[in-house]
């Protein structure tokens, strides 16, 4: 029985070996299969001259206007951040020549024993003026007017 397999294993190599596709050669598909095949061919045909439509279209069509739109408000906001941290940067340097000052009274009064208390007073003050000063703060809205495919009017 094993050998009987194995010459039938054997006949079958044989047989596939020497089978070559030609004009002669049957292919047995149901009708299912023939319309699945069907189905998906018209499906890819169809999406491929949608897609080209598509694009003869978008290529027709100017560019849209948002584009310059965001442009102008990015650049509005980074001008506003810049000087937004210029005035911190100088509220910072007049806070650090307030207190580089003080610390030149401080230590001329521990070397002489003098006291300068109006002089503290006044760098006090003008601390204490820094420390309540907001930075100026601006916003800036600019309405434009958009067709509905975002067109600048």
């Amino acid at each position: 029985m094993l050998k009987q397999r194995q010459k039938e294993e054997e006949n079958l190599r044989r047989e596939m070996s020497n089978m070559k596709i030609g004009e002669d050669t049957a292919i047995k598909i149901d009708l299912k299969t023939i319309v699945a095949i069907i189905m998906i061919t018209s499906t890819f045909v169809g999406m491929y001259y949608t897609l080209q439509a598509d694009i003869e279209v978008a290529k027709n069509e100017p560019k849209a206007a948002i584009e310059r739109l965001e442009y102008d408000l990015k650049e509005e906001w980074n001008e506003k951040s810049i000087l937004n941290l210029q005035e911190r940067i100088e509220m910072i340097e007049e806070g650090q020549d307030l207190l580089r000052e003080e610390i030149k009274i401080t230590s001329s009064m521990l070397q002489d024993g003098t006291e300068a208390d109006e002089k503290f007073a006044e760098l006090n003050a003008q601390l204490e003026e820094l420390k309540n000063r907001k930075p100026k703060t601006r916003v800036i809205v600019k309405e434009v007017k958009v067709d509905k495919k975002g067109r600048k009017l």
